[in-house]
C-alpha cells in the first residue's frame, strides 16, 4: 500500500488542472472600445485592481440594437512577447459567424467561464436569436489562469472582438489587453 501511493501521489501533484493553474498568472491590462458607440456603448466597463495580487474587469455597458444575423462576430488574438505593441496575430481565434450561430455556438460553449460575472443572456437547450438590446453589466471578472490553454504563450496578448454587417464593414469594435505569466517564462 505504501508503495502505491508513493507511484500515485506525484501523479495527483502533475495533474494538468492543476500545473496550469499553479504555473499561469492572468493580469487583465485594460478594455476600450474603438468603434460603434451609436450601436454600443462600452465605456463603461473599466479594468481595476481588485486587491494586491488580481484586476477585475468590472462596468456597465449598453446595447442599443438586437443583434441577429444580419450581423457577424469575430474574436482574434495578437500577441507581443515584449509589450513593445509589436502584435504577432495568432492562429487560434473565433472565425466570423453570423451572430446567433455566434451566440449558440462559441458563446454557449465559453459561457460557464464569465455568466456567473453577468447579466449577459444564458443559452441553455433552446437556441437564443438575437443577442438583445438592453443594459448588461460585469462584476468582479478575473479570470482565472486555468482559463488559458497551454498553447499561449507568456506574455502581452491583444483580444480583438469585432461585430461587422453582411457587407463586412466593422460596426463595433473593442479591444481588451492581458499579459501572461507563466512560472518558467
Amino acid at each position: 500500500m505504501y508503495y502505491l501511493l508513493l507511484i500515485i501521489s506525484p501523479l495527483l501533484v502533475l495533474d494538468s488542472n492543476n500545473f496550469v493553474d499553479l504555473a499561469t498568472e492572468v493580469q487583465l491590462e485594460r478594455f476600450e472600445q474603438q468603434v460603434g458607440f451609436h450601436l454600443a456603448n462600452f465605456s463603461g466597463l473599466r479594468v481595476r485592481k481588485f486587491n494586491r495580487t488580481t484586476w477585475i474587469l468590472d462596468g456597465d455597458t449598453e446595447l442599443f440594437v438586437d443583434l441577429s444575423d444580419e450581423y457577424q462576430f469575430s474574436l482574434t488574438w495578437a500577441h507581443s512577447s515584449l509589450g513593445n505593441n509589436q502584435w504577432n496575430d495568432y492562429p487560434m481565434k473565433i472565425s466570423k459567424s453570423p451572430m446567433c450561430a455566434f451566440l449558440n455556438g462559441p458563446y454557449k460553449e465559453y459561457q460557464p467561464y464569465f455568466i456567473d460575472n453577468t447579466n449577459f443572456p444564458r443559452i441553455g437547450e433552446e437556441r437564443v436569436c438575437p443577442f438583445p438590446k438592453g443594459r448588461y453589466w460585469v462584476r468582479n471578472l478575473a479570470p482565472a489562469g486555468v482559463w488559458i490553454p497551454e498553447a499561449l504563450a507568456g506574455g502581452y496578448w491583444r483580444f480583438t472582438g469585432s461585430v461587422s454587417d453582411v457587407n463586412d464593414e466593422v460596426l463595433i469594435k473593442y479591444l481588451l489587453f492581458m499579459r501572461i505569466k507563466r512560472e518558467l517564462d
